[in-house]
């Protein structure tokens, strides 16, 4: 059974996952500014287990009415991995985590937000999970930046660039031993995206192209994040 469920701009759940975003990100940063740090390291702890657990409870969920597949359910989508590496570094404090998730995060959660393509159906609940996940993995490195004053590397974008595409060749062949369409890279998406252009495999060149595009911009954005190199 396929459970994606295409979304469309404008409609009242796309006005909810933007609200969500925007409240969900003043609601953590300024919490995480004004407790003591004992204090913010358990909220830390505790907001990486949300994320990752609310996952795994979507994943018991899915068993449970019948609808889990290797075809659309393994956690092997860019936002999956996005909301492990918020948990490696919300709950385990493992700072590498930070740099794919700057740029894989607000990218993912980016076109989520812009164009959603739910892959669990349209029900309420799992309608809600998926724009808190999505807006939680956007909020994760934005919090790292203002609250412990993380920093950017120089070239940062292209490390995060060269790990995601060392991922795809094996993600594509799970893809097609599962039949499914893992990141996109068998079928291009149901939703309406200006950058998706073409069929397969022409949209994927856009996809490389533009990733890349967005990871510069996100450097630009948060330029006064950058390392600084000292003479």
């Amino acid at each position: 059974m396929d459970h994606h469920v295409a979304l469309a701009a404008g409609s009242m759940w796309w006005y909810v996952g933007w609200i969500i975003l925007a409240l969900y990100m003043a609601i953590t940063i300024t919490i995480g500014r004004r407790l003591s740090p004992g204090q913010r390291v358990r909220f830390e702890k505790g907001w990486g287990i949300f994320i990752l657990g609310s996952y795994v409870v979507i994943q018991f969920l899915l068993v449970y009415h019948d609808a889990y597949t290797l075809k659309n359910s393994l956690p092997i989508h860019l936002c999956s991995f996005s909301r492990i590496l918020s948990f490696i570094l919300l709950t385990l404090r493992k700072k590498w985590a930070f740099y794919p998730l700057f740029f894989w995060g607000l990218m993912g959660g980016l076109h989520a937000l812009l164009t959603p393509e739910s892959t669990f159906g349209d029900g309420t609940f799992y309608l809600l999970e998926y724009f808190l996940g999505h807006a939680g993995i956007m909020v994760v490195p934005v919090y790292m930046l203002f609250v412990h004053d993380y920093k950017i590397k120089k070239y940062g974008w292209f490390s995060a660039w060269i790990l995601l595409n060392s991922l795809l060749p094996l993600i594509f062949l799970i893809s097609v031993w599962t039949e499914g369409n893992y990141m996109f890279l068998r079928e291009r998406p149901l939703v309406n995206n200006p950058f998706i252009i073409g069929e397969w495999p022409w949209y994927l060149i856009g996809f490389e192209t533009i990733g890349l595009l967005h990871f510069l911009l996100f450097t630009l954005l948060f330029y006064n994040k950058m390392e600084k190199t000292h003479r």
